[in-house]
């Protein structure tokens, strides 16, 4: 170092002797300089003007000069003009005459003066031009003499001052040679100053690298701490993430102190990764928690089943095993909850997750709704897949001889039950949704759809531990939201439509014939068994081995996220269609009997499956056992069907095409949604055309039997909730007001009308004319299509069968045989009652009334002969009816009816007159009357024969009220009980009052129209 500061020091030392030098000589260079001469002019003649120094120039080598007119004039003179009248040159004019003067070869003076000749101008006058010419050269030779003269006055000065002009360069040689000598020794000054800068900084660099060198290898054990510290983190971290916090414990005993902790809390980066180091080290409990965000994050996020095993089995060595099972538990559930919720957040326009399940649903656009249950599902059949994978998990590891495996079967446990509580919470959940969701603008196949999704989601849930009952009730409860959605948006509307179409109906027969209408051939419920089958195999891919070490991913596609359930999928292809009349032959071979067995025997697989509880149909008789179809008891196909008719039957074909195909757990709703329709029209019919009493419903008039009025009374019932009706009121739609005019309650602006309402508003004219026999034709018609919708019925009930338990397919097919008697019986009784309205019986009944008996023979009365030919007379001009069969029975119901009437009017006859021999002439009567009907009318077309003969028979003992009674016992049910009473016991009133204790108390006598050997 000294040695440094010595050279330093010397150079130091060089440097200013050199400056000291370079200065004085520089000095004295600069005092040798005649700084007099150098000095500026004046201030009063410091500054010349181009004139001036023309003027100066020109005086001084006695050049002439021109004054202010244009006229030469001597030197002399021109010195006396004031310089500043004269125009004054321009610098660029005598710059470019000082460089063409004294600097330009080429320059020639005389050209130069003529191009600058004042005054001078061309001219073609000879002679002019010579004066001008010899002019400019006289001119041009006193130029030359002035430049002569100032050449030679130029070169005298300039020898005059040649020897100063000389000694002044030698100065400034000597001069500049002595800066050059300066600049050397300052040029080696400085190079002996950079030597020793360069020694010093040498030796200055040694002591840099010393230091470098020392703070390198600080900085290098600094990283070295911070990349342990680092790594002991990264490790801790790791272990902690993996799920195995007893090993993360164990490492922090092992690692706990931090190397060169007070150089590290320095530094600014570290202080995070140190804090946290010291958190996990100093707080124990800070490691249990880490168990429940590895475990929230398993069960929220990403389900690793190592690292599952590893957070669970931990809680064991750190000793909280209990807690850490509930939270799993919790976890679940809680994972379950989320999923729902937020999964119906995103597509609700309500956002706020405290919101009410139930808002949030309602908030959902519809557009949107089956997109939202569509992706929920999905999230939930990957928490299923989830849950059934810890399930598994732990029900294997119970069963090792692990340390552990009592922490498993306790975390099975807990999850079990845990489960069932999501399921039935899920459920609840679920039914909420779907209830408040708005499900009314939304079309009926992307209801159905909708509702597809959701019993896949159903059938899911049983994954979750719910029992047998609980999950059927579930399917119930999901199915009947859906059951209330279609009967408001799509029955209870049919239901209307078709009453619309009743009002506007003429009830006459269809072209459109029954045989020639389009039906559903048995559907296949194996469309909707495949959708239940892929949420099964889904769901049980976690009992496949390797599953577990696959880490719980699932290999199949999640069925909710299949491209065939995005949008509902076109069911043309699932959908075959024959005519009726094919499948009436089809049953009359007796296959359509055994398939329907085979069929019913297939669904039960549908039960098993859970696919939906059945619908309970309107009671039917236990007593009826036979399950064979109508058609294959029938030996005629129906033939009439009326256009409102029609509109049913293509309800009940929109019902298995639509609906059925779509959504066969609905099978047998939509058979009781058929028959509710059947029933609207059935009730309606009868109410309208049969009915004889506004004020007495139809199942409580007489004619009907005991079985035949329960049935009409449920089907009221069904005809009434088909439409909504309550208490016998119904509010209709709008298009059909218009056929309850007058039956509203509380005005004109009512809105609320008898059921059912009159649809013979286009027959007003002739539903009450006797002259138009009553509407015979129309009211028969619409009665028969009321025989041939049950038949299309029975039809339905054969398609929906392969969906359909047998049971269920018996009851509802002992059902249709039940409203098909029904419906016999309401025909018959229309017709009778027609019969008797439109036949002629005044004046026969005044002629019995007046019949005596005689006292020695017995004659024929005349009122037989009147009857029969009237009877002929009306059957040959009554209105033709559609059918043979029809018109069979309408005769057959003809002379049945002129027979009752004979049996009332023959009670009525007054007991004075009873006679044997007055008794013997009603005889004679009635078998001559027999005797011309069959021969008018035919043999076969007199059914009971023998109802009036021996109801006339039984005068003969009268008197004998044992035998009377005991005829009663025997033969009541072919009889009204007026007539019974009045023909035996009108003239004794306690014997009168016997009978009708008897009818009603004992015999328990209901006043039936016999249909035992009519046809049909």
């Amino acid at each position: 170092m000294e040695d440094v500061t010595e050279s330093l020091a010397a150079a130091w030392k060089e440097a200013m002797k050199g400056v000291r030098i370079g200065y004085r000589k520089t000095k004295s260079v600069l005092k040798q300089i005649p700084v007099d001469r150098l000095k500026a002019i004046s201030g009063t003649g410091g500054v010349m003007s181009q004139g001036d120094i023309r003027r100066f120039f020109q005086i001084k080598y006695g050049a002439e000069v021109r004054n202010a007119e244009g006229v030469r004039v001597a030197a002399d003179e021109a010195s006396d003009v004031a310089s500043s009248d004269e125009e004054p040159l321009t610098d660029a004019q005598v710059q470019e005459k000082v460089d063409k003067k004294f600097f330009d070869k080429t320059y020639n003076p005389a050209i130069f003066e003529l191009e600058h000749l004042d005054g001078f101008a061309y001219t073609d006058d000879e002679a002019e031009g010579r004066l001008m010419r010899e002019a400019a050269e006289g001119k041009m030779r006193e130029l030359r003499q002035k430049c002569n003269i100032v050449s030679t006055t130029l070169k005298r000065r300039v020898l005059a001052h040649h020897h100063s002009f000389v000694s002044g360069t030698e100065k400034i040689r000597d001069i500049n040679d002595s800066l050059l000598m300066t600049s050397s020794d300052c040029k080696k000054a400085r190079a002996a100053i950079r030597k020793s800068k360069a020694a010093v900084a040498s030796q200055v660099a040694l002591l840099a690298q010393q230091r470098t060198k020392e703070n390198m290898e600080a900085a290098i054990q600094l990283l070295e701490a911070m990349k342990a510290m680092c790594g002991k983190r990264t490790q801790l971290m790791n272990l902690i993430s993996s799920g195995k916090v007893h090993e993360a414990a164990g490492f922090l005993k092992r690692e706990g102190p931090i190397d060169m902790e007070s150089s590290l809390a320095k530094i600014y980066c570290m202080k995070r990764v140190m804090a946290e180091w010291r958190m996990y080290r100093d707080n124990p409990k800070k490691l249990t928690d880490c168990i429940e965000v590895v475990l929230t994050d398993c069960l929220s996020n990403k389900f690793i089943v190592p690292r599952y095993r590893n957070a669970l089995e931990a809680s064991q060595d750190l000793g909280c095993a209990s807690k850490t099972c509930t939270l799993v538990a919790t976890l679940v559930w809680r994972a379950a909850i989320q999923i729902l919720c937020k999964s119906l957040t995103e597509v609700s326009f309500v956002k706020s997750e405290d919101a009410p399940l139930a808002d949030i649903a309602e908030g959902i656009h519809p557009d949107y709704l089956t997109l939202g249950v569509r992706q929920m599902a999905a999230k939930l059949m990957d928490f299923l897949y989830l849950y059934s994978t810890v399930v598994r998990l732990h029900e294997e590891e119970r069963r090792t001889d692990s340390p552990y495996a009592g922490l498993h079967s306790q975390a099975l446990q807990r999850v079990q039950d845990t489960g069932r509580k999501v399921g039935r919470d899920l459920v609840e959940k679920l039914t909420v949704v779907l209830s408040s969701a708005r499900l009314a603008s939304i079309d009926p196949d992307r209801v159905l759809h909708l509702f597809v999704v959701v019993s896949m989601l159903t059938e899911a849930f049983g994954v979750l531990g719910l029992e047998k009952a609980e999950q059927a009730a579930a399917r119930t409860q999901t199915k009947a939201v859906l059951l209330r959605h279609m009967q408001m948006h799509f029955q209870t509307p049919k239901a209307h439509e078709v009453l619309a179409f009743m009002a506007e109906d003429d009830w006459v027969v269809s072209p459109v014939s029954p045989p020639s209408l389009n039906m559903v051939k048995p559907l296949s419920p194996s469309n909707f068994k495949s959708f239940i089958k892929e949420v099964n195999s889904y769901l049980h891919q976690s009992t496949d081995e390797g599953s577990l070490a696959a880490g719980a991913i699932p290999f199949m596609e999640n069925p909710f996220l299949t491209q065939k359930m995005l949008e509902p999928a076109d069911t043309s292809s699932l959908v075959q269609t024959q005519t009726f009349g094919a499948h009436w032959a089809t049953a009359k071979t007796g296959c359509a009997a055994a398939a329907t067995g085979d069929s019913a025997d297939s669904a039960s697989t549908m039960r098993d499956m859970g696919t939906g509880l059945e619908a309970a149909p309107v009671s039917a008789p236990v007593s009826i056992q036979d399950t064979a179809t109508l058609a294959s008891s029938v030996d005629m196909p129906p033939s009439v069907l009326t256009s409102s008719a029609i509109s049913v039957a293509n309800a009940f074909l929109e019902y298995q095409a639509r609906i059925a195909v779509r959504f066969p757990p609905l099978a047998a709703d939509i058979l009781g949604w058929c028959e509710e329709l059947l029933c609207l029209y059935f009730y309606t019919v009868v109410d309208s055309f049969v009915s004889v009493s506004r004020s007495v419903p139809i199942e409580h008039q007489g004619d009907f039997s005991a079985k035949a009025q329960r049935v009409l009374a449920e089907v009221r019932a069904a005809g009434e909730r088909a439409v909504g009706a309550v208490n016998g009121q119904y509010t209709p739609k709008d298009h059909v007001r218009h056929v309850c005019g007058g039956g509203g309650v509380g005005g004109a602006n009512a809105t609320t009308f008898r059921f059912p309402p009159a649809v013979w508003g286009r027959l007003s004219n002739e539903f009450t004319s006797a002259a138009q026999q009553f509407a015979l034709g129309n009211r028969t018609v619409a009665c028969q299509s009321v025989l041939s919708l049950i038949f299309l019925y029975e039809a339905t009930i054969q398609t929906m069968s392969p969906l359909l338990p047998a049971t269920t397919v018996q009851s509802y097919m002992r059902r249709c045989r039940v409203l098909y008697e029904a419906a016999h019986e309401v025909l018959h009784v229309c017709i009778h009652r027609l019969c008797q309205a439109i036949c002629p019986m005044e004046s026969v009944c005044k002629n019995i009334a007046k019949l005596k008996g005689g006292k020695d023979e017995v004659m024929v009365s005349s009122y037989v002969a009147q009857l029969v030919g009237s009877m002929k007379e009306l059957n040959e001009r009554h209105v033709p009816m559609p059918t043979p069969a029809l018109e069979s029975v309408f005769l057959q119901r003809l002379i049945f009816a002129a027979q009752a009437v004979l049996v009332r009017e023959y009670s009525k006859l007054p007991k004075k007159r009873m006679s044997d021999l007055f008794v013997m002439q009603l005889q004679v009567d009635v078998q001559f009357f027999q005797q011309q009907v069959a021969s008018v009318f035919g043999k076969s077309s007199v059914v009971v024969p023998d109802y009036v003969l021996r109801f006339v028979k039984a005068g003969f003992f009268a008197d004998d009220k044992a035998q009377c009674l005991q005829w009663v016992r025997s033969n009541h049910a072919l009889y009204y009980s007026v007539d019974l009473v009045n023909w035996f016991g009108a003239a004794d009133k306690p014997f009168m009052l016997q009978l009708e204790d008897l009818l009603i108390r004992e015999l328990k006598h209901q006043d039936i129209l016999p249909m035992g050997c009519f046809a049909l």
